[in-house]
């Protein structure tokens, strides 16, 4: 792979206001989903809710802290993913992008490359922007930032490498669905709509150890404590299973390219 390629990648990628515009609503979603986690952990959820673990345990500052930044950070990872795909379509410059490279992998491979830098410093940001949101409600509510908190910085870490998992989801659903628009509602839909009702529905009818497998829930086993809807993969399958996922689709991405006309 020619470092060329992969410059060229990122040159078009932080060449537009897409980046930063999604940069931004990283830092927004992050403060946000880190400030609530620190202000409600420990929080009575009321009558038949589970109260949350308190800022005094480790697994309270992980969800504070990665589970935040990850939470934060990985949709936006999954978005700018999809663009980059897509947008050599809408914009007509997949017949030019090919025609300097012809062999197609290598533009694939680069540009998942290319997102995946992208994808680890959105994450880095988030990780900044959870320990400064989330560490100020911390201090506030009179505990200590817990910074030596067991497995936190593997935690933190891990975070940041899901978010930049997702970018290569992301150029798979771009390449399997060349509409920008259309490949949008389908990638968000299935995150936010789809999975977490599939998910309910699993653990409804015992099957929660199915759900475990699905994309999400396992880059949360990445990063965050047990769910209300049960035990989570322990963090090195989530990782393998994240990881699978993104192989499959970056294959995908790979053999559509290769076989499709461009236009």
């Amino acid at each position: 792979m020619r470092r060329g390629l992969v410059r060229s990648e990122l040159t078009k990628i932080l060449s537009t206001r897409l980046w930063w515009g999604l940069l931004a609503g990283v830092v927004i979603y992050t403060v946000i989903q880190a400030a609530a986690s620190a202000a409600f952990a420990g929080v009575n959820g009321g009558p038949g809710a589970p109260t949350s673990p308190g800022l005094d345990t480790a697994d309270a500052l992980r969800g504070v802290y990665a589970g935040s930044a990850f939470a934060g950070a990985f949709i936006f990872a999954l978005v700018i993913g999809v663009t980059g795909m897509t947008a050599e379509y809408r914009y007509e410059t997949a017949t030019p992008t090919f025609l300097a490279t012809p062999r197609r992998v290598r533009v694939v491979v680069a540009k998942s490359l290319a997102h995946l830098v992208v994808g680890l410093g959105y994450g880095l940001v988030a990780v900044v922007c959870a320990f400064t949101a989330g560490g100020a409600v911390v201090l506030i509510r009179g505990h200590d930032l817990g910074l030596g908190s067991d497995a936190l910085w593997r935690a933190v870490l891990l975070a940041v490498l899901a978010v930049a998992v997702w970018t290569l989801v992301g150029i798979g659903i771009g390449t399997l669905i060349r509409n920008q628009v259309a490949a949008l509602l389908v990638a968000v839909g299935v995150t936010f709509l789809v999975e977490p009702l599939v998910s309910i529905g699993l653990y409804a009818a015992d099957l929660d150890a199915v759900g475990k497998f699905l994309p999400s829930t396992a880059s949360s086993a990445m990063t965050s404590p047990p769910t209300a809807y049960g035990e989570l993969l322990p963090w090195w399958a989530g990782a393998l299973v994240l990881g699978g996922y993104a192989l499959v689709f970056a294959a995908l991405g790979v053999w559509l390219s290769v076989r499709r006309d461009v236009s």
